[in-house]
């Protein structure tokens, strides 16, 4: 957090500093009188040629010497606080500028745009003193005069976090973040995050999964692959069934690495019914170097023969499988129109015990046999809640690629 600390410190030094430009020129609100007598006109002078000289405890002073002048009209007290603010602030006394941008709002002579940047002020030095509470309050006030500085919703969202309020956190960032993908912006990976890790912290699960299909959509990596996984198998009602899909979409985006991944698809594609598959499985850990060259290796071999053993053996004639995962293993044996023709008149007749699930797959087999549309009209026609619907929009954002 210490960047982003130094990056609001950099925007409120930045919008202070403004009350330092020539004073006839700085700029201020129209008040009825707005010049400024000698003897407060000359410490605040020599204040802003100290705090050019980089001596802001010296403007400081100076500046406490206009500000003793009594019966100051409305626009001395502006620049007296405004430049206040901004030395104090050059200065490292974070206090002081609070109190001289606090002053200058409870004054009730800032409107629009003037309010506006102190406003912004106020909230970066509140950031930087860590007063997250008063940072929180002044931000928002901000956000409902208007203000359009997307640094404020940051910091807004960063004093949530920080306090520990990881409810608001979510209900700030998510309709943004929904806003940008139905725009077709991607989202910044950063409050993706952010909000996953929010979204965890209070249990809702939903906005948690949807961060992080988000995250696979627009910014994607294994580490949020294995955790969206992760989060599938933990919903309620997920079917066990469907850990070999979990793998399936992991093969296809480049995720499986271990030699346990390997060994674990290969396994449960041949309890699934597709040993042509858990042969092209435990085949390519050979190939890629993964299998093969640890203490397990022998036990990988014997893997191998095994699989290359039952995708050879064809159907057992004996415990014949359902014509859904027949048909699926010979589009994985390469006989892509007769196992899907098979797939498709096996769920047209209905009575699966998992329909969803079968459609699921016959989306994976079209996908496998490189006809893209079809496997979209599949995927999105998949509504079970056993986790296949979950997968199935995985699997979209795959296919449409």
């Amino acid at each position: 957090m210490r960047t982003i600390h130094r990056r609001f410190k950099h925007a409120a030094l930045a919008a202070a500093s403004c009350a330092f430009l020539v004073l006839a020129a700085a700029p201020a609100p129209s008040f009825a009188a707005d010049t400024l007598r000698p003897e407060v006109g000359k410490p605040l002078n020599d204040a802003q040629n100290l705090y050019r000289a980089h001596k802001y405890k010296d403007a400081l002073g100076k500046i406490a010497q206009a500000a003793a002048v009594p019966n100051k009209t409305p626009y001395e007290t502006y620049m007296v606080e405004e430049m206040r603010g901004a030395a104090a602030m050059a200065a490292g006394d974070t206090g002081t500028a609070a109190q001289a941008y606090e002053g200058l709002l409870s004054s009730g002579q800032l409107k629009g745009e003037d309010e506006q940047r102190v406003t912004a002020t106020l909230a970066g030095v509140y950031f930087q003193e860590r007063n997250y509470a008063r940072a929180i309050t002044v931000a928002q006030r901000y956000l409902k005069a208007g203000g359009t500085d997307p640094q404020m919703r940051t910091l807004l969202v960063q004093s949530y976090y920080l306090s520990n309020d990881c409810g608001s956190v979510v209900k700030l960032l998510k309709p943004s973040i929904d806003a940008d993908a139905h725009a077709g912006r991607a989202p910044d990976e950063s409050q993706l995050q952010l909000l996953g890790t929010c979204a965890q912290r209070v249990k809702d699960d939903a906005t948690y999964r949807g961060a992080l299909e988000k995250l696979v959509a627009y910014h994607p990596k294994q580490s949020y692959w294995a955790d969206l996984f992760t989060a599938i198998r933990n919903k309620p009602g997920y079917s066990s069934n469907l850990d070999v899909d979990t793998y399936r979409l992991r093969r296809v985006t480049g995720s499986l690495a271990s030699a346990d991944d390997y060994m674990e698809m290969t396994q449960l594609s041949i309890v699934a019914g597709t040993p042509a598959e858990a042969k092209q499985v435990i085949d390519q850990g050979f190939s890629s170097g993964v299998l093969g060259h640890d203490a397990q290796a022998d036990r990988e071999k014997r893997l191998q023969a095994l699989a290359a053993k039952r995708a050879q053996a064809g159907v057992d004639k004996a415990n014949p499988p359902a014509p859904v995962d027949e048909g699926f293993n010979l589009v994985f044996a390469g006989k892509a129109q007769q196992g899907l023709s098979m797939m498709e008149a096996a769920i047209a007749k209905g009575k699966l015990d998992h329909p969803d699930q079968a459609q699921l797959h016959l989306g994976i087999a079209y996908y496998v046999a490189g006809q893209k549309a079809r496997a979209v009209q599949a995927f999105r026609a998949v509504k079970g809640t056993d986790g296949s619907s979950d997968l199935a929009q995985l699997w979209l954002l795959v296919a449409s690629k």
